[in-house]
């Protein structure tokens, strides 16, 4: 059964039932199953007028949208070849990937994203279909620049010449899409996924996280990321439930308790974020109900007056902000920290946490329903094989495990063994059938004692602080890790108002008890590592990591050789001994942060 065909069973059972909803000048607006299907078929025949035919590559620039979704399943049934591009890229990016996957069709979803192609059109791309044209194409470019709507009218009129496509004549091992990685290290490649590649990943994600027609998921990841359409999407779809499209990762909040969703797909950033205002908030109480609030915080069950009263208090409140109305949360894209999945699972939200990577479909491990393990991935999916390498690499294989990249052998020969073994690139630890992922293979710091230190568990923990937006570690080669550390600006306004800085965030991180303030927050989280493990020295930086600075990837992860390139030469500085904040002398001791220079950036 291919991608398509599992689309239709579920219109065939749910026609009438509401399939997406999403918001259009202020108002929600749904279509039905039976509605979504004519659509699919009448914009296929229309890209089918226009030329397009089983193999070729169609892009997909768009953010989340009721035809991102048409489209998607629309180039499907033609056997032709889904494309999905991040719409924060940069226009060099953009066309880098419409050129390394030989796009010939693409989607974009307006003006601005047009902007992007328009000065490097790539010889072999014959037309854009624009879903939002602010207004009429003019006559010189109207024959490669086509309104979405037009393309919809063409199939309609088409639909009696050209007949509907035979979706089900596509072999479930046709190449269904390309999706490029996110490269935190170096180019994109370009992963090829068959149908059967992801109908394998749903079905096996679907007996360990049950969705069902009764379900409604509130969608903001962005569709071109392998685990919101996979998870997001496609299961969600497949199953009969309803999706419902975020306006914007801005207006997450607002969209959570307008949609109230019983399942939500999310990355932890969004849960650290919650998790850090919460505890922030506490800290900030008077001391009486501080005690109070933080032993029942602690409290390891849900009983007893000081949960009570947390769950009063607090918990109510996250329920609340989050709809009031979910089952679970499945939570993918990066590691959870045990801390944030306990916090939610005692308000009664429990977090499902798994791990995958584009280049298999993506899930590999899930925590199955009912048998959540927390600061795990959970266990291998139905199907799928995993074992470990000498050096504690997680190899996998199973029918998710991807074609190949596209046009590229080598890399394809080098990250899949002959017998068949996906080579992760992540170090785990498998206990009782599940896995804790410890960081990836290249992430390992070898500091010049020979002692190896994982990053992302100490960066996780640091960033856990209220005050802490993203930790980098550094350290590799050298006598001793330090640290990069993003500060929570909009955590830091009310310190900074009551000291009078204004909104200069170069004069808050240079401000000597916002200095001490952050020393004793990375000293507070970093307390359960090894002394080697725990940073010595730290570098404030007075701006957030951002995607328009290309140092972080659009899934939100950090570029780590861009960031050290970037701020290497603030790093060189703090290793020499100026321009740092001091957290620990190489005995463990910890020192206050006088007399440490100031930093602005």
């Amino acid at each position: 059964m291919n991608l398509v065909e599992m689309l239709h069973e579920a219109v065939r059972a749910n026609p009438s039932k509401e399939c997406l909803r999403n918001k259009q000048d202020g108002q929600w607006h749904s279509i039905t199953y039976a509605e979504f299907w004519n659509e699919i078929q009448y914009f296929a025949i229309g890209l089918k007028s226009l030329g397009v035919k089983e193999g070729d590559k169609v892009g997909l620039l768009s953010n989340n949208c009721p035809q991102w979704a048409i489209s998607d399943y629309a180039v499907l049934s033609l056997g032709a070849v889904v494309t999905p591009i991040y719409p924060t890229l940069p226009s060099p990016q953009v066309e880098f990937i419409l050129r390394n996957a030989d796009v010939e069709y693409l989607i974009v979803q307006d003006q601005t994203q047009l902007g992007k192609i328009l000065q490097i059109w790539p010889d072999k791309l014959k037309c854009a279909i624009l879903i939002q044209p602010e207004t009429d194409c003019a006559d010189e470019c109207a024959d490669r620049i086509l309104p979405f709507k037009d393309v919809l009218k063409l199939g309609m009129k088409q639909e009696g010449t050209l007949g509907r496509p035979d979706y089900a004549a596509i072999p479930e091992s046709q190449l269904a899409t390309i999706v490029h990685t996110s490269g935190t290290s170096g180019t994109p490649k370009g992963v090829m996924l068959s149908h059967s590649n992801i109908t394998s990943n749903i079905r096996a994600s679907l007996s360990c996280l049950p969705i069902h027609p009764t379900d409604i998921a509130l969608s903001y990841l962005p569709l071109s990321h392998i685990f919101e359409r996979t998870v997001g999407q496609y299961a969600i779809l497949s199953s009969g439930a309803t999706i419902a499209y975020a306006e914007s990762i801005e207006t997450i909040q607002v969209n959570l308790q307008e949609i109230r969703p019983t399942v939500f797909c999310t990355v932890p950033r969004l849960l650290e974020k919650v998790y850090a205002r919460i505890h922030g908030r506490v800290e900030q109480s008077p001391k009486l109900i501080r005690k109070v609030l933080e032993r029942g915080l602690a409290n390891e069950t849900r009983s007893g007056l000081a949960y009570r009263i947390v769950d009063r208090l607090i918990y109510e409140k996250v329920r609340q902000g989050l709809g009031g109305n979910l089952r679970f949360i499945v939570s993918g894209g990066a590691g959870l920290a045990a801390d944030i999945s306990e916090f939610f699972g005692k308000a009664g939200i429990d977090c499902y946490e798994g791990y995958g990577m584009t280049e298999a479909s993506p899930v590999i491990c899930t925590n199955p329903f009912g048998k959540l393990r927390r600061g795990t991935v959970g266990v291998p999916i139905p199907g799928v094989e995993i074992k470990l390498a000498e050096d504690g690499e997680l190899l996998v294989r199973g029918p998710n495990v991807m074609m190949g990249y596209y046009k590229n052998p080598e890399e394809t020969a080098k990250t899949i063994t002959p017998d068949g073994w996906l080579q992760t690139g992540d170090i785990a630890e498998i206990d009782n059938g599940y896995v804790k992922i410890v960081d990836r293979k290249k992430n390992i710091i070898v500091l010049a004692t020979g002692k190896n230190v994982a990053p992302w568990p100490v960066e996780n923990s640091i960033s856990l602080s209220p005050y802490i937006s993203q930790t980098v570690l550094i350290g590799d080669k050298r006598q001793y890790v330090t640290c990069l550390i993003v500060p929570d600006f909009l955590a830091l306004k009310s310190v900074a108002d009551e000291l009078q800085l204004g909104d200069d965030q170069g004069k808050w991180v240079s401000h000597p008890k916002i200095r001490e303030l952050l020393r004793q927050e990375v000293i507070k989280y970093s307390e359960p590592f090894a002394d080697f493990e725990k940073p010595k020295r730290a570098v404030i930086l007075s701006n957030e990591l951002t995607l328009e600075g290309e140092e972080l990837t659009p899934t939100m992860k950090v570029r780590n050789k861009t960031v050290l390139q970037k701020y290497g030469h603030l790093i060189e500085e703090m290793y020499n001994g100026t321009n740092y904040v001091p957290i620990q002398d190489g005995q463990g001791h910890t020192h206050p942060s006088h007399d440490t220079g100031h930093l602005q950036i």
